[in-house]
């Protein structure tokens, strides 16, 4: 078993919120000198997206010709990596250096000890509001106290996990659009078409309008489905666009040229699903929306509370 499988959010973390930043800033000439990684989970994460998979695909020259095609979106990410009852959520947006230089993102994550769905809800809008901040301080001083500022505020917090589960709420249209993509992969993780090393790349379609609904619905359906030997998943969705893209298991390098390639350099993959298979399937997806609808999914919308207090609100 790989370092990875074996200890990849399964630290202790006595109820704590690490928050870690790196990548990009125009306050430094180069990489973000490392802030947070205090976890090893946190670690794996900057190696496995950014080390190798961001640098990875840019040492290769993997983007290069969807760039002069026009098919290459920009960083514009929020994702996700949950294993049973630890997770971490964050952000990857486009930035630069001092020196102008566009190719690598900047990245802010969290790591919490509770499930993907309700880490999503705690994490994401403390973490956007960081990043929006974070575009207006130009000295590496000025970006550190607000990292500190926030990372404090989160680290001291006594956790509280809400005791519902978060909710999405779907449009009956956004139901049936939606409902395909469900049944597929759950027809590959039946018939156990995806691999826990080596990596296992979906792209499908998710035409839910709101990023936080899109995240939370499928890591509380990839949780759903009883993964052996509960190996971590991945989902990670880009403003703006309909799909949405999981990664089950170790990921490889390659598994990240999604973060640049829009449909036509990255169409959604094909799964088939046996016609015997299908009415059972589509009826069990129903059944997880509609639990997802009354918070009963292992999924609530949290009302704004503790992070607005983070930014004086």
């Amino acid at each position: 078993m790989s370092r990875f499988l074996k200890v990849f959010l399964r630290e202790s973390l006595e109820g704590k919120i690490h928050l870690a930043a790196f990548g990009k800033h125009p306050a430094w000439d180069d990489h973000i000198d490392d802030l947070g990684l205090n976890t090893e989970s946190l670690v794996l994460t900057k190696k496995l997206l950014y080390s190798q998979g961001i640098a990875g695909q840019l040492a290769r020259g993997a983007w290069d010709q969807i760039e002069r095609s026009g098919n290459a979106i920009e960083f514009n990410h929020r994702f996700c990596w949950s294993r049973q009852n630890q997770a971490i959520a964050g952000a990857v947006w486009a930035s630069t250096d001092r020196k102008g230089r566009t190719r690598f993102p900047m990245i802010v994550c969290g790591q919490v000890g509770i499930d993907g769905p309700k880490a999503i809800d705690l994490l994401l809008r403390p973490i956007d509001e960081l990043g929006v901040l974070s575009r207006s301080v130009k000295t590496q001083n000025e970006f550190r106290e607000l990292y500190n500022r926030v990372h404090g505020e989160l680290y001291r917090r006594t956790l509280q996990p809400p005791a519902n589960q978060p909710t999405f709420q779907l449009t009956e249209s956004e139901q049936n659009s939606i409902l395909p993509s469900l049944v597929a992969i759950s027809a590959s993780i039946r018939a156990k078409q995806y691999r826990v090393t080596n990596g296992s790349h979906f792209r499908l379609i998710s035409t839910l309008s709101r990023t936080r609904d899109t995240l939370c619905l499928w890591i509380a359906y990839l949780a759903a489905q009883g993964l052996s030997s509960s190996p971590p998943f991945l989902a990670i969705t880009t403003n703006g666009k309909n799909w949405v893209d999981l990664i089950i298991g170790e990921p490889v390098d390659k598994d990240f040229f999604c973060l640049r390639a829009n449909q036509t350099a990255l169409p959604p993959t094909w799964l088939s699903v046996a016609e015997t298979d299908r009415a059972k399937l589509e009826s069990a997806a129903r059944s997880f929306l509609e639990e997802g609808r009354r918070g009963q999914t292992g999924l609530r919308t949290q009302n704004r509370s503790w992070w607005a207090s983070l930014f004086g609100r």
